[in-house]
């Protein structure tokens, strides 16, 4: 084997093996077996957890997680897994129980379809919006923010879908307890930002338990850490309404950023012009008249995250929100920031999906793909001989490549889906077929077997480059601009369409290269079989495989006896 040839299968057992390594394991793992293999040092208590978990589990199947988290109830569980680090997080025990539900989550998402999954009821509030068109426009907008607040996820596609004039319905494929928890607060946070004054006697009226008209008492959270581990909240009383109207509608930008004095995580964020000519106006009225100085409280969805003293005019539209965060808080807050909404939403309908009730559409739709998938492979083998096994070798790696590809960047597969990877089958046999067409026609000229397997994949090349590009560009548009099932397809076609290429160009070239040079000193091939096999399909008999490249032109048996016919 020549240094080129090594390189070649040195990439291919690399690219092939990380998609293995990738899909393993294929499905869920039993999580309250995952919770006791993951414990460190375990205990009487921890095993009293796990056999209280699994009585709730026999009880009411497919709730492990919950059934985890209620068994472990008060206990603690850092001492148990001290490999993952809990510093500073508002409860340890959910966030460790989430580190082990990811451990034992199977690389393989199945999407709603096929798997059942959670649904979402969501309801925004328009009463703030006067005119009609407003309400339509918000309802349109919320529909886009929540598909890229859930895209955010990368646990399912989504299907969102306006319900009546003031509802979104959001499905959400295959969620486990865990990330459910992380979906609905991604779902009900939905980035009504508001700029709102602090009442400038806020803390003699709420000493003397005095709120006035219009205004309402908000609490500042404060994290328990290393170096404030007596923080309690702090009240103050906000004005109901954001002053000067501004809201999260005038972002334009945020992200994470660090506080200049401490270096704690903040959000930095800017306003478009308008949003930036009112916060000017509002920083420079309320501006401090000696030592009186006044707040501006930063409320998401009527919590309260931050009231920073204004200590002059700031123009330019650019401010940022300083409060308890951890790194992961401050970029959560940030992204939902990015997609700001026009009125608030809460979540006012929550179910599971049962996936039994399309079992018989699912499975039929699986059966016809594995069938459609064995047929074009059975084909291959008959009509092409060892070259249709070649050419199957390379469509079980195609496949693998896929899927493996897929869990890589946690795709959902969905019966779109399916159809995407029978379709890149479908693809990839036509691939071989092209070149074997190309290098029996050489072969027909009389060329040498090695002449003509060089000239069949140079001529086949374009035909195939060009084909598959073009697919690829429109694959790539379902991708990105596709939704729903519709991306589940463009994903799958998308990956398929190039490993296709990969391996019918590089897989079956080094198949065929490592055959010849197996037996160097044999690869003349006569133009054709004898007269006897013009009109027959070919004679076991003989010692000649004709039709391993079709229309009674025959390869040496060089691949079987190592000698001529």
């Amino acid at each position: 084997m020549n240094r080129s040839h090594l390189w070649k299968l040195i990439l291919i057992v690399v690219i092939v093996g990380s998609c293995i390594v990738a899909t393993m394991p294929p499905t869920n793992q039993d999580l309250i077996r995952e919770f006791e293999h993951q414990a460190k040092r375990p205990d009487a208590t921890l095993k009293e957890i796990a056999n209280k978990a699994r009585q709730l589990e026999t009880a009411v199947p497919n709730r492990s997680f919950a059934h985890l988290k209620e068994a472990v109830g008060t206990n603690d569980l850092t001492k148990y897994f001290p490999q993952y680090n809990v510093a500073e997080k508002k409860d340890p025990n959910t966030f460790i129980l989430y580190q082990v539900q990811k451990a034992a989550s199977g690389k393989i998402h199945l999407g709603l379809d096929l798997q059942g999954g959670s649904q979402f009821l969501v309801q925004m509030d328009t009463n703030q919006l006067a005119r009609a068109s407003d309400k339509e426009s918000a309802l349109e907008n919320a529909v886009e923010v929540l598909r890229r607040r859930v895209d955010k996820l990368g646990v399912a596609e989504p299907i969102l879908q306006p319900e009546g004039d003031n509802r979104i319905l959001i499905q959400l494929p295959g969620l486990s307890d865990a990330v459910k928890d992380d979906a609905r607060k991604s779902i009900e946070t939905a980035a009504y930002l508001e700029f709102r004054m602090v009442h400038p006697n806020s803390a003699e009226l709420l000493n003397q338990g005095v709120i006035e008209p219009g205004y309402e008492v908000l609490y500042q959270e404060a994290r328990k850490t290393a170096r404030n581990p007596e923080a309690r909240r702090q009240p103050l009383l906000v004005n109901k309404k954001p002053e000067r109207g501004l809201t999260g509608k005038f972002v334009t930008k945020a992200y994470l950023d660090r506080q200049p004095l401490t270096g704690e995580p903040a959000i930095a964020f800017e306003l478009n012009s308008e949003g930036a000519k009112l916060f000017e106006e509002l920083t420079k009225e309320y501006s401090p008249k000696g030592n009186k100085k006044y707040q501006l409280a930063i409320v998401l969805d009527g919590v309260l995250y931050s009231a920073p003293e204004i200590n002059g005019v700031i123009p330019g539209g650019r401010g940022q929100i300083t409060g308890q965060f951890d790194v992961k808080e401050a970029q959560g807050l940030a992204n939902v920031l990015n997609n700001p909404l026009e009125a608030p939403v809460k979540v006012v309908d929550e179910r599971s999906v049962d996936p039994s009730l399309g079992k018989d559409a699912i499975r039929s739709g699986i059966t016809a793909a594995v069938v459609g998938t064995l047929a074009v492979a059975l084909f291959m083998a008959v009509y092409y001989l060892l070259s249709g096994i070649v050419a199957n070798i390379a469509l079980i790696l195609n496949l693998i490549i896929l899927l493996g590809v897929m869990c890589s960047i946690d795709t959902t597969l969905t019966l779109p889906g399916i159809a995407g990877i029978v379709l890149t089958a479908g693809m990839a046999v036509d691939a071989n077929v092209l070149i074997f067409e190309r290098i029996r026609e050489e072969v027909a000229k009389g060329k040498s077997l090695r002449g003509a397997l060089a000239a069949g994949y140079s001529r086949a090349f374009g035909t195939i480059f060009d084909s598959h590009v073009t697919t690829l560009i429109s694959s790539l548009i379902l991708w990105g601009l596709g939704t729903g099932s519709i991306k589940g397809f463009g994903i799958a076609l998308t990956i398929g369409v190039a490993a296709s290429l990969f391996t019918s160009l590089v897989v079956t070239r080094l198949i065929f290269d490592f055959l010849l040079a197996k037996k160097p000193h044999q690869v003349a091939a006569h133009a054709s079989c004898h007269q006897g096999h013009q009109n027959r399909f070919h004679e076991m008999g003989e010692a000649c495989l004709c039709r391993i490249l079709g229309h009674y032109h025959c390869w040496p048996d060089v691949w079987i006896h190592g000698s001529r016919p």
